[in-house]
């Protein structure tokens, strides 16, 4: 199964005392707020990054304030107040864009369809379009620090730029299945999944990617490592891998759901959140062994999901 979204907008969760904005997802009035006295609770509630209307598919914070999503026909929204408001950027692109990466503040890539890969190296006011010498569906996108990045997408594309994406280089990958997201844990340990249940894995920068065992067949959508050895992988049908061995090898974990899992963020080795279909949104306090539903109204597909401490995040669809 792909990841969808069939109505397109943003969420903000603090787990604490907050707003719910409630979002009517087709009116031609756009967003309403509820009576603040009526409406102050924990849990997730409606952002508002419109006027724009279309599928985001992934977000990424560099800090507590600044933050960007991007999306369906060149989308790319940026926000500096931490969620509250959203920006549209002009990124010269119409092809769907699906994953985003920042190092800091400033310096940030994008990726997306036709091999288009973006970077910003002033927080996103101007991006530049870079060479990647591929036509391939670009997916995912990792920087291990200001210079150094690495990109998957379709046939098993794997790009490594050092140059902070003057230059991007192709790596033999060992496969050419569809990879959908990666993630490097310092500058020589990375791994990489996608279709089929596919996990790469390197601990040279790129220069050779191994094969490890998954234990299934369900395409994995999004990897997320809190140190070197610990790590959580979702995917379809409500896949969740956790490894504690730096990606050696990879045990179940109990989901609480047939949706596909579109994406999935830890702050540390306990505490976790991963988004999918149908809305569904799961938390974890104890390292993936169990996961409880977060209550929200919607069944919008999320395919986007980024916290940045464990109070505070964003997930987007």
């Amino acid at each position: 199964m792909s990841k969808r979204s069939i109505i397109h907008q943003l969420l903000w969760v603090p787990i604490g005392t907050m707003l719910l904005f409630v979002l009517s997802a087709c009116s031609d009035s756009g967003p309403t707020a509820p009576d603040v006295n009526q409406t102050q609770q924990a849990g997730w509630f409606w952002q508002n990054p419109l006027p724009q209307g279309n599928l985001l598919t992934d977000v990424s914070f560099s800090d507590a304030n600044n933050g960007t999503a991007v999306g369906l026909t060149g989308t790319i929204l940026r926000t500096t107040d931490g969620g509250n408001t959203w920006v549209s950027q002009i990124s010269g692109t119409s092809q769907k864009l699906r994953g985003v990466s920042f190092v800091d503040a400033n310096i940030g890539l994008v990726v997306g369809e036709g091999g288009t890969i973006l970077r910003t190296t002033d927080g996103g006011s101007t991006w530049v379009s870079q060479t990647s010498n591929t036509t391939q569906r670009l997916y995912g996108v990792s920087f291990t620090d200001q210079n150094s990045a690495t990109v998957v997408g379709c046939s098993g594309t794997i790009l490594r730029t050092i140059d902070c994406g003057d230059t991007w280089v192709s790596q033999t990958s060992g496969t050419s299945l569809l990879l959908i997201d990666v993630s490097f844990v310092d500058e020589n340990i990375g791994l990489a999944v996608g279709d089929g249940g596919t996990i790469q894995r390197t601990t040279d920068g790129g220069s050779t990617w191994e094969s490890h065992t998954s234990g299934t067949t369900r395409t994995l959508f999004s990897i997320c490592f809190t140190d070197v050895n610990t790590g959580m992988v979702v995917g379809d049908y409500g896949t969740i891998l956790r490894t504690t061995d730096g990606g050696v090898s990879w045990a179940n974990q109990m989901r609480g759901t047939t949706s596909y899992l579109g994406a999935v963020s830890f702050i540390d080795a306990d505490t976790g959140t991963a988004v999918g279909g149908s809305g569904t949104i799961l938390r974890t306090t104890d390292g993936g062994l169990t996961w409880a539903n977060q209550t929200f109204d919607t069944t919008i597909a999320l395919d986007g999901v980024h916290f940045i401490d464990a109070n505070t995040g964003t997930a987007v669809g």
